[in-house]
């Protein structure tokens, strides 16, 4: 997506299921200088004519930027040189909310890439019995709750998930959580596939700091 102004890119990520390599791709965030996995960082570059540009899928030509997904790193870049430096020419100024906009939509579209493959591959519980039924017997490596779930339905889920010590997170509405399982509403979805309930884990929590003021 290009900043200013913010558009969403037209592919959507499309992460696999896969065994961890024992190379893991690594880059440096060009405002921490934290090296982290390439997978938990955001790249951006920019468009012949200067724009900078958020690149979904990291495989954008050109020469690239890496940064986490974290207002104070967006806010740091957009300030500084090291942008112009990395990308090697000039780029348009843009503000910080703008990036920090473009990169909430960038997860946000990774992480509902990932619940899409889970379910393609089998992979989800939805429905109350199929997610209390897994909850008690199955393996279930993240519960997704939706956010108006009825408190009394949100306490047992949490109960449930204590109970096993598995991770839940409050994402979307039922109605929005139903539609990606195929169902008019789902108050909570498992995900069964540990390498894109991670995946996907990572994404919301990125989603999350970026908001923070």
């Amino acid at each position: 997506m290009r900043l200013p102004p913010s558009r969403t890119a037209a592919r959507e990520e499309k992460p696999t299921p896969s065994r961890a390599s024992e190379r893991t791709p690594e880059r440096t965030c060009l405002a921490c200088r934290e090296k982290r996995p390439k997978a938990h960082l955001v790249r951006l570059v920019s468009d012949p004519a200067g724009w900078l540009m958020v690149d979904p899928q990291g495989k954008l030509p050109g020469r690239g930027a890496y940064i986490c997904p974290q207002r104070a790193c967006a806010e740091r870049v957009v300030k500084g040189p090291q942008l112009q430096e990395a990308l090697r020419q000039e780029v348009a100024v843009c503000s910080a909310e703008a990036l920090v906009s473009a990169m909430v939509q960038t997860l946000d579209a990774r992480g509902l890439a990932c619940i899409r493959i889970a379910r393609k591959a089998g992979r989800v519980a939805s429905g109350y019995s199929q997610v209390v039924h897994a909850l008690q017997h199955e393996p279930v490596a993240l519960l997704l709750v939706a956010e108006d779930t009825a408190p009394d339905r949100l306490r047992e889920y949490k109960a449930r998930c204590a109970s096993r010590r598995i991770p839940y997170r409050l994402f979307l509405t039922k109605a929005r959580l139903g539609a990606l399982v195929g169902r008019d509403e789902s108050s909570a979805i498992g995900i069964q596939e540990k390498g894109l309930a991670e995946r996907l884990t990572f994404y919301l929590e990125g989603v999350s700091r970026l908001r923070e003021p």
